[in-house]
């Protein structure tokens, strides 16, 4: 199985380094295309118009001044293009990729653009504690269970149109309690909003609440409550298709 790697963290990042060993103990055909510095929160971003430089770290690394979609794009298409992979894994993420937060995800996009070229694609990502105020972040439970997630999720993949999002949850190895199939949480209103910084008439954007009620059985509650690794299929194609099939794909048109 051939292998492609990507992050939003960075190429130096250290969730990427664990995805490594996570991806080698799979196959010895492991590639890596990331961008060169830190692009989280891009979601599904390409970058139109810019020119990119694919750089060669070292052998099977590369680097690009662009985003985790961009990178699958030059894998793809450019360092790969003779032989195209049959996985795409991305992150470790440094941190959880939760609920409505997906839509946002550079971690998910990568996996995303990997399925749209036709690989399976899974996104993974380490939960911690953002209210500590500091950088610490306990790889443990990703490390000892990235493979057996990803080989599982393997074995279920074949002919779904769907890329994979993987949490593992913030506790030690011995207290994860499975591995658990699970929707994404949908939340009652966006999870985002502006908030002053410092600086006069400067805001940023983050999120400050969870909303609530929170479903008991969608990822959130399952890999918070019950220190389950979560595993969401998303689908590629996102037309509701109960409602055009409800209108037979027709709206009221009056004529010009």
């Amino acid at each position: 199985m051939r292998i492609l790697l990507t992050n939003d963290d960075g190429v130096d990042a250290p969730g990427l380094a664990v995805l490594l060993d996570i991806a080698r103990a799979i196959s010895d055909d492991v590639w890596v295309v990331a961008p060169a510095a830190n692009q989280s929160g891009t979601g599904h971003r390409l970058t139109f118009g810019y020119e990119l430089e694919v750089e060669e770290r070292s052998e099977r690394i590369y680097a690009l001044e662009g985003t985790p979609a961009d990178c699958i794009v030059a894998g793809m298409t450019h360092v790969l293009k003779d032989k195209k992979p049959d996985l795409v894994l991305s992150g470790v993420n440094r941190g959880q990729n939760l609920g409505d937060i997906v839509h946002c995800s550079g971690t998910a996009a990568g996996a995303r653009e990997g399925a749209l070229h036709g690989a399976i694609g899974i996104a993974l990502s380490q939960s911690m504690d953002y209210s500590r105020g500091d950088d610490r972040i306990d790889w443990d439970p990703a490390k000892a269970f990235g493979q057996q997630a990803v080989e599982a999720i393997v074995e279920i993949a074949g002919g779904q149109d769907a890329y994979f999002n993987v949490n593992f949850p913030m506790c030690r190895p011995h207290d994860v309690s499975g591995i658990r199939l699970v929707p994404h949480q949908r939340f009652s209103t966006s999870p985002f909003e502006l908030y002053p910084s410092e600086n006069a008439g400067k805001h940023f954007v983050a999120i400050l609440d969870t909303p609530k009620p929170l479903d008991p059985g969608a990822d959130f509650h399952i890999l918070h409550e019950e220190n389950a690794i979560t595993v969401t299929p998303l689908l590629l194609q996102q037309t509701d298709m109960s409602l055009v099939q409800r209108f037979g794909g027709r709206l009221p048109f009056s004529g010009g």
